[in-house]
């Protein structure tokens, strides 16, 4: 089993129904196939206290006085927190590859959307959540996403309607400043293969630059 010291933390984003899942099960099954120790961990959780909150917004979202756009941010650092702290954080010191089915730049994009201020957001999560080895923002019109969404048999959710996701997606292409961020092309002339195949040109030679490096600190020792 390959080792990459320190671990690596890859994120994958982009809007609702840009193909990320599929994207990081087939990075996932290369990554294994190459000798790597692999987890996909996915944003927000599954069985998270927050992520419950969340997943009910997500089917009728009002706001109020008391749930307010500053609140729905709150219920995502929060499940974050917990993601860090039980998954993210503990495979890293395994010097595992953590792959992340969305991160913090989706909360970036679709809270700074609802006109909260994306360098706060970006500055409050940063301040805990270990920041990617590399990002990968698959970039698809919001037709493209909806579509999708609709083709699998699944109904639009309150964070997917049309307009949002318009600026949602303007909000994710003005990350280009952002560190370790690259854009892959998602759309929907590209099938799945295609669009994986951008993004193991991307990171090979990240994993070279890892590997290589461990190898210079065991010929040091």
């Amino acid at each position: 089993m390959s080792e990459v010291v320190g671990g690596l933390l890859i994120a994958i984003d982009g809007i609702d129904g840009a193909g990320k899942t599929t994207q990081c099960n087939l990075l996932e099954d290369w990554l294994k196939n190459e000798g790597f120790s692999v987890i996909v961990v996915k944003e927000p959780s599954k069985d998270g206290k927050y992520a419950k909150e969340i997943c009910r917004r997500s089917k009728i979202r009002v706001f109020n006085h008391k749930k307010t756009p500053e609140y729905e941010l709150m219920l995502f650092v929060e499940d974050r927190k917990e993601n860090v702290q039980k998954r993210i954080a503990p495979n890293l010191e395994k010097n595992k590859i953590v792959i992340m089915d969305r991160y913090y730049f989706s909360t970036i994009a679709y809270q700074s959307a609802l006109g909260l201020d994306a360098d706060y957001i970006k500055k409050q999560n940063e301040d805990f959540a270990p920041i990617p080895d590399i990002t990968l923002i698959i970039d698809v019109s919001p037709n493209v996403g909806i579509e999708r969404i609709n083709g699998r048999g699944d109904s639009c959710n309150s964070f997917e309607k049309h307009e949002y996701l318009e600026t949602v997606r303007e909000k994710f292409l003005q990350m280009e400043v952002f560190p370790n961020i690259h854009f892959v092309d998602g759309d929907s002339q590209r099938n799945a293969n295609q669009v994986f195949q951008s993004i193991k040109k991307l990171v090979e030679p990240l994993l070279k630059k890892k590997l290589d490096s461990k190898r210079e600190l065991f010929v040091c020792q």
